[in-house]
């Protein structure tokens, strides 16, 4: 009875990471119009407002594949760390010395993002490239 529940839930929350999914694309159309009208005009806070659709675009759609994965009954570690890769790299993209309040607050959120990064590419590394677990690279191979 367990089970079911949470194969609805998992369902319900499926779609609604699709519905998102559907208005970030159509954001970033969206995006890409304006920005092909207005090209004369076209400055670099709109390319990283592209950018940053597109990486939120990235994170929902590897939330479906986290999502996969469970279901599938293989380890999510990989697929999680994907994700937060692509949100870590979104903020570092998006990261404005404009929305800060001094020069410290910026250089220590820079900071953090590196450290962020740097353990999270070690991570990946250990995980999918130095010594992946046979049982663990079989089952994620289908979903990665």
């Amino acid at each position: 009875m367990m089970g079911r529940f949470f194969e609805v839930v998992l369902m319900a929350l499926g779609m609604m990471l699709a519905a998102v999914l559907i208005v970030v694309v159509f954001r970033g159309v969206l995006d890409l119009q304006v920005m092909f009208q207005s090209f004369a005009s076209f400055e670099a806070g709109d390319a990283i407002g592209i950018i940053d659709s597109l990486l939120v675009g990235l994170i929902v759609i590897e939330i479906f594949r986290n999502i996969e994965a469970y279901l599938k009954n293989v380890s999510v570690v990989p697929v999680a760390i994907n994700v937060a890769i692509l949100a870590v790299t979104r903020q570092i993209i998006i990261h404005r010395p404009e929305s800060y309040d001094g020069s410290t607050s910026y250089l220590l959120t820079g900071l953090a993002y590196a450290v962020m990064m740097g353990i999270l590419l070690v991570a990946y590394y250990v995980t999918a490239i130095k010594e992946p677990r046979e049982d663990l690279q079989e089952g994620t191979e289908h979903v990665i």
